[in-house]
C-alpha cells in the first residue's frame, strides 16, 4: 500500500481515537494501580479505536496493549501508544498525547501525535519534513549545552535504585533547565517544534517514543535510539544538530 495513504489513515486512526480519549476526559476509569503505572478502560478503548483503521493496512502492529509481541520487531509495522501519559491523563494535567508511527526497517517512517489535551497534531513522513497543526515545524538553533533545555523524565520501565539516580543528575546538571512532563511523544514534540532542546531517557519503551523520533527526524534533527536486549525498552536521544555530538558524549551509557 502507498506510504500516503497509510498516512493518512494513520491520521485518520488519531484523529478518532482523539473523540475517544475526549470522552474518558475526568472519568478514564482506572483498572490497576501497580508500583509507578496505572491501567485505565481508556487506554483500552482508545487502542481499539486506533487498531479498528490500522488493522485494514494488514500490517502487524505493536501497541503497549499487546504485551504477546514484546520480543519481536517486525521489518514493517505499525508502533502506537493509545494513551502516553495516563497518570497525567488520569489528573487531568495536561500533558498525554495519542502515538501512531509506521517502523520501518528499524527506522520511524511515519510518525503522528496528537496533543490531547490541546487540540494539536503534530505529523510527519518520511524526507517531507514535519508539522504542528499543518504548519512547518522546525528544532531549536541552541548551539551550547549551557543555554539547553533538557526534557527528561524517569520511565514506569526504568531503575529508581538511588545510585542510578544520581549518575543521571550528576549528568544533566550542565543544562540550562529540566522539564520532565510525563509523556515522552510529547516532549519529543516540543524537541521537533523547538520548544525544547534535547530529548533523553533510559529504559524508555518504544512506543512512548516512535512517532516522536520521526518528529524530531524529520524536523531537521539528530536522533540516536539502542534497544535494551530483547525487550522494548530503549535508550533514546533526540536534539538538533548542533549539540547532539555533545549531548551523546555525556549521557549515553557506555
Amino acid at each position: 500500500m502507498d506510504k500516503t495513504i497509510l498516512k493518512k489513515i494513520a491520521e485518520d486512526a488519531a484523529s478518532e481515537a482523539l473523540k475517544t480519549a475526549l470522552s474518558f476526559l475526568g472519568n478514564p476509569q482506572i483498572t490497576s494501580n501497580n508500583f509507578k503505572d496505572i491501567k485505565t478502560i481508556a487506554d483500552l478503548k482508545i487502542n481499539e479505536t486506533i487498531i479498528s483503521y490500522l488493522s485494514t493496512t494488514d500490517i502487524p502492529i505493536i501497541s503497549e496493549e499487546f504485551e504477546s509481541q514484546l520480543n519481536e520487531i517486525p521489518n514493517l509495522c505499525w508502533i502506537i501508544d493509545p494513551l502516553d501519559g495516563t497518570y497525567n491523563f488520569s489528573r487531568n494535567f495536561p500533558s498525554a498525547g495519542i502515538s501512531i508511527c509506521l517502523w520501518e526497517n528499524a527506522l520511524p517512517i511515519i510518525g503522528i501525535v496528537k496533543d490531547i489535551f490541546n487540540d494539536i497534531t503534530y505529523d510527519s513522513f518520511d524526507g517531507h519534513g514535519a508539522r504542528r497543526n499543518g504548519n512547518e515545524i522546525k528544532v531549536s538553533v541552541i548551539s551550547d549545552l549551557e543555554d539547553a533545555i533538557l526534557a527528561t523524565g524517569f520511565p514506569s520501565g526504568g531503575s529508581f535504585e538511588t545510585d542510578d539516580l544520581l549518575t543521571f543528575i550528576r549528568k544533566i546538571q550542565i543544562f540550562k533547565k529540566i522539564r520532565s512532563i510525563g509523556a515522552a511523544s510529547i516532549m519529543l514534540c516540543f524537541v521537533a517544534s523547538g520548544v525544547f532542546d534535547i530529548y533523553y531517557e533510559n529504559d524508555i519503551y518504544l512506543w512512548d517514543v516512535a512517532a516522536g523520533l520521526s518528529l524530531v527526524k524529520e524536523s531537521g534533527g539528530e536522533v540516536f535510539f539502542r534497544r535494551k536486549g530483547n525487550s522494548l525498552k530503549y535508550e533514546v536521544l533526540a536534539s538538533n544538530m548542533k549539540i547532539f555530538s555533545n549531548s551523546k558524549s555525556l549521557l549515553i551509557t557506555s
